[in-house]
């Protein structure tokens, strides 16, 4: 029988020798560890039995981890220990999942006694093994006030029948389906979620359909399946589930339907694409008297305090958040939310994490719609107008104007959030003199949709500046929220924004406050090469160097996998030529003009033995950044070093995580490319670039350049892109 695993986190040496010698004796096979970050990628990639977690830690406390842990592993037993407990921090630790609080000096009998009950007390969560649904059977505090949605989920909990959801993007559709599922007679079967905008055909119809040669599924494989964005599922999709809902035979009868029950929505008008031909209408007919619509937060303004005050609240059980002006929830009651409940989570959350540092949270941290929308009314219009009549003439032209912008200027959209026909629409926009722009026309410009992980992920390693151990947490965030790094002790946060950039000596350094963070560029150059446009990235003073290039950074991703959000971007659309640096006078130079696609192509004279080296790299898609880019390692001479190191820099630079040269060769590895040194640029400008907080679209041309040139052009081309709007 193996033996169960032990892994000891702690940095008091002394205990951690007495720990590992008694659990060696009693059986277990121990290991350990001094670093709260290492800790987790080590549970990350192997999970143990139990852990023995102490609360103070260097850099990220125990509770931090025990979070964390709980989070993307939450059939891990954890043991916590501390040598200065108090009441408050026992009930805090077994609240956040943990098995027992252990005080020290603690003797043999105590330790051996709590390890024994941690690890065969019944486990609720199977290790490896996260329920897709981990929704409670209580309605969300959002659907009280909706006495239609209230009778629907009632009544839909008792049948195990298809279920249609409909409503506007943001209403809470999936929240609505999952307090059905969990309160039906099978509430405890997986609750599998496919969205049918971005998931490929294939891979939705293995999970609704197998091949009935295959051994019979048993009932611990039965699931629930919900398809958002069902209007986006093929017609061949479309046609085999309304034969598979209708009949207990399928046309084809090698195939048999696996779902025990099907939820399904949409935020299109089904009736209407039906009519058009453009949706199944014996699929439709399939949810006659099970469908479900959804109000849009605007029609129940009533409950928005209601919603914003217990979405704090949930979250004040987990982290410190600062006070809450009253101006704030009056402001968000009297916003419009064309997003609905989902945009307002999205401010929550972004206000939350971006608002650590302060004593408070006040309205002015709210973004600028919403609490002084850029159509207000100048007070001078109105003294302009001569009458009622005309002041109410002026306020729709606003209010008209505002929801046009709101909806990227989409007329069909915005006639759909007015109630108002197509045709009496455009009556207003003539009457208004409202004209349509160009550049912001409907569909000018493609959009993709927002990006975050779908778990959270931990890598470790040190720092090449500082030498000190280090690592990251990857965690997703909603849409909107962009990247933030967050200081693992202290959970201060930093925007990765361009006016945030505090130094660019040898690496970018972002600082807010007295919060800073070193050597971003690779771990961004990867987030934008993968179209991540929303994560929080907790970490310490410096991002782990790895081996100097970017591949790790690459698997840790996919690690994380990718959920595609309901909210859209667009790509930066370079509209003229911007340039940084002198190029005549043979000084380090970038620029960037407009392109059909997104490249880079880098010029380099150094010293031998790189000499004279060009690359161009064009983007198309994440693999040809992972193949292409990703695995180039950074690079230093000898002399280079030691400087850098007299000076306080490159202290973790090691032989195996940067290519060291000298003497006119290479002194440590060997390439990985002929011109890996060009390539390597490249990531640093692909990294930097990322810092105007979208993908750029446009072609980069840089002669000899680095980090200083990178940010002198971003700071021109943001600054083009404030006077454009």
């Amino acid at each position: 029988m193996p033996k169960e695993r032990i892994l000891i986190v702690d940095d008091e040496k002394n205990i951690v020798s007495s720990l590992t010698g008694i659990l060696s004796d009693e059986g277990y096979e121990v290991s350990m560890t001094d670093d709260g970050v290492e800790a987790l990628e080590i549970i990350q990639k192997d999970p143990p039995d139990l852990v023995l977690l102490d609360i103070w830690l260097p850099g990220m406390d125990g509770i931090e981890v025990l979070k964390t842990l709980k989070t993307y592993n939450p059939g891990v037993k954890v043991l916590i220990m501390s040598g200065h407990g108090t009441i408050d921090t026992a009930v805090k630790a077994t609240k956040l999942g943990a098995q027992d609080f252990i005080e020290k000096p603690f003797s043999l009998d105590r330790i051996t006694e709590s390890v024994e009950n941690a690890l065969h007390a019944e486990n609720k969560v199977p290790l490896k093994e996260t329920k897709p649904s981990q929704t409670s059977k209580e309605l969300p505090v959002c659907f009280e006030s909706m006495v239609e949605v209230k009778k629907g989920i009632k009544a839909f909990s008792k049948s195990m029948e298809p279920v249609l959801l409909l409503g506007e993007t943001g209403t809470g559709k999936e929240s609505v389906a999952q307090t059905i599922h969990a309160q039906s007679r099978k509430g405890d079967r997986p609750f599998i979620k496919l969205n049918c905008l971005f998931r490929q055909k294939q891979a939705i119809q293995s999970q609704l359909f197998k091949r009935k040669d295959n051994k019979t599924q048993s009932t611990s494989g039965e699931k629930v399946i919900y398809l958002s964005n069902i209007e986006s599922l093929s017609k061949g999709l479309q046609e085999k589930l309304a034969e598979a809902l209708q009949n207990t035979n399928l046309p084809d009868t090698s195939f048999e339907f696996l779902p025990i029950r099907l939820f399904a929505s949409s935020s299109k008008d089904l009736d209407e694409l039906a009519a058009k031909g453009q949706f199944h209408q014996s699929l439709l007919d399939t949810f006659k008297d099970t469908s479900l619509l959804i109000p849009p937060l605007r029609n129940q303004t009533a409950s928005i305090s209601l919603i914003a005050k217990e979405y704090l609240e949930e979250a004040r059980r987990h982290t410190l958040i600062p006070e809450i002006d009253e101006e704030v929830i009056t402001a968000l009651c009297g916003y419009s939310w064309p997003g609905n409940i989902k945009e307002l989570h999205g401010v929550l959350e972004k206000l939350i994490q971006t608002c650590v540092n302060q004593q408070t949270i006040s309205v002015h941290d709210l973004p600028l719609e919403i609490w002084k929308p850029q159509n207000q009314i100048d007070i001078t219009t109105l003294n302009e107008a001569g009458s009622l009549q005309e002041a109410e003439s002026i306020w729709e032209k606003h209010f008209i104007l505002h929801h046009l912008k709101r909806n990227n200027w989409d007329i069909d959209e915005t006639c759909k959030i007015l109630k108002t026909s197509t045709k009496k629409f455009q009556k207003k926009l003539k009457y208004h003199s409202i004209e349509m722009p160009e550049s912001e026309a409907p569909h000018s410009q493609k959009r993709y949709p927002q990006r975050t992980l779908k778990r959270s992920v931990v890598l470790c390693g040190s720092s090449l500046h500082s030498g000190i151990k280090t690592g990251l947490i990857l965690q997703p965030m909603p849409a909107g929220s962009g990247i933030i790094f967050g200081d693992i002790a202290s959970g201060k946060t930093i925007p990765a924004q361009l006016e945030n950039v505090q130094s660019t000596d040898y690496s970018t350094c972002l600082k807010k406050g007295v919060s800073s963070v070193g050597t971003i560029e690779h771990i961004m150059a990867t987030l934008h090469m993968y179209r991540v446009t929303n994560l929080l990235i907790k970490i310490g003073d410096e991002a782990p160097v790895m081996d100097g290039s970017a591949k790790d950074f690459c698997e840790l991703l996919e690690d994380g996998e990718f959920e595609d959000q309901d909210n859209f971007y667009e790509e930066i659309m370079i509209d003229k030529s911007y340039s940084f640096g002198d190029k005549e006078k043979g000084e380090p130079y970038i620029s960037i003009e407009p392109s059909e696609k997104f490249s880079v192509s880098y010029h380099m004279e150094y010293p031998e033995p790189i000499g004279v080296q060009d690359f161009t790299y064009e983007f198309d898609g994440d693999e040809s950044f992972k193949k292409e880019i990703a695995p180039a390692r950074t690079f230093g001479f000898m002399e280079e070093v030691a400087q850098l190191t007299k000076m306080g820099y490159a202290s973790g630079g090691k032989l195996d995580n940067f290519i060291l040269l000298g003497d006119k060769k290479v002194i440590n590895t060997k390439l990985r490319f002929e011109d890996e040194f060009a390539r390597h640029k490249i990531l640093d400008i692909l990294g930097d670039f990322y810092l105007l907080g979208k993908p750029i679209r446009g072609k980069i041309k840089a002669h000899k350049s680095g980090h200083t040139q990178n940010v002198g052009l971003l700071k021109k081309v943001r600054e083009s892109l404030i006077e454009k709007n």
